[in-house]
């Protein structure tokens, strides 16, 4: 019995590991793709928090200038000797004479 094999019929090894080299690469390529998008999506979404975060922090500062302003308006109206000498009246209180005032030096 004599069994010949054609050397046009067979397959090279080489097609089959080809192909597995070009699944491997394009599985390699779509893995960098979406690791990219992903990035993509992340930095978006913590941009968007970021932005959120300055616009309440922007807000929170006018707030506070605008009590900065009001607590000292209401200083130089409790500082003001006019109110203080009405409140010394009030309490029955009068003016020191000049002989009991001392400048220090």
């Amino acid at each position: 019995m004599n069994v010949s094999v054609r050397a046009a019929n067979r397959r090279p090894a080489m097609q089959r590991t080809g192909a597995v080299i070009n699944l491997r690469q394009g599985l390699v390529v779509l893995c960098l793709i979406t690791g990219c998008a992903l990035f993509y999506l992340y930095t978006g979404v913590k941009g968007l928090s970021i932005s959120y975060q300055i616009s309440q922090a922007r807000q929170n500062q006018v707030e506070l200038v605008e009590m900065g302003r009001r607590l000292r308006v209401e200083l130089n109206n409790l500082r003001s000797p006019e109110r203080l000498e009405r409140a010394g009246a009030r309490l029955g209180l009068a003016p020191a004479s000049p002989e009991r005032v001392r400048v220090l030096p």
